[in-house]
């Protein structure tokens, strides 16, 4: 999404009163009865870097969003209206919210666009979708469920494992990293210790040893029900697993 000298209107009155722009601490979030969820997306010196702190209430529904970017124009009048549009719903629903939904609420009814719109402008903002994965059911029942299929996924055979982190990866890890040039190569199971290797952008990236590889780690963890956790190999060699 690009940043040009002059915006729209609708865009120009955003910058101009910005709401959203800041961080939560730990204490802002039990002052509130509140679980704090952070998270980030984008290379740390890329225009289009944002860390993204939400409150989430016990049912899961956002109360508070604070962001930090060193975005400007377009792109930060985005980002302020993604977290208007977030709170107030559940994680599970703001995480499908998409740059059309903010062109949408910025231009209240006109024809004209807002903001510039990428051809995927249709899919959810990535931060979203990373804040989701890293908050976990806290109900009683969920946690049962999860124990339940936590005990299902450390039954199986490793060929069925590999194939199922496998799956994960495809459908909630890389596509995310793509977004930024990257990927991740599967090396190596060694019962819960998981071995990855980065390749593209992701590979001289320094957020790769610290926000991503939690993100990878809390994906996986979360959609396959299992508790691993997630290295990247120091080893350079072909995955094992193709």
């Amino acid at each position: 999404m690009s940043n040009p000298a002059v915006h729209s209107p609708a865009v120009s009155a955003r910058l101009a009163h910005l709401g959203f722009v800041g961080a939560f601490t730990d204490a802002d979030a039990q002052a509130q009865g509140c679980t704090l969820v952070t998270t980030e997306h984008g290379a740390q010196d890329a225009a289009d870097h944002i860390a993204l702190a939400l409150l989430l209430d016990p049912a899961g529904v956002v109360k508070g969003a604070r962001f930090t970017t060193k975005a400007t124009g377009d792109l930060l009048a985005t980002y302020d209206v993604m977290c208007e549009l977030a709170v107030g719903k559940p994680l599970v629903e703001a995480a499908a919210i998409s740059p059309v939904a903010v062109d949408a609420f910025l231009r209240q009814g006109a024809t004209i666009p807002a903001i510039p719109l990428a051809l995927e402008a249709d899919q959810p903002f990535y931060v979203l979708r990373k804040a989701a994965e890293r908050a976990k059911p806290t109900t009683v029942l969920a946690t049962k469920a999860n124990a339940a299929a936590e005990r299902e996924f450390a039954a199986c055979g490793l060929f069925e494992k590999v194939k199922r982190i496998e799956l994960a990866l495809d459908q909630h890890v890389r596509p995310a990293l793509a977004s930024d040039g990257g990927g991740l190569d599967l090396v190596d199971l060694q019962g819960n210790l998981l071995y990855v290797q980065y390749h593209g952008a992701c590979g001289s990236c320094s957020s790769s040893v610290g926000g991503t590889l939690q993100f990878i780690q809390d994906s996986l963890n979360n959609h396959l029900v299992a508790s691993l956790t997630v290295q990247v190999s120091s080893i350079e060699e072909t995955p094992s697993f193709t």
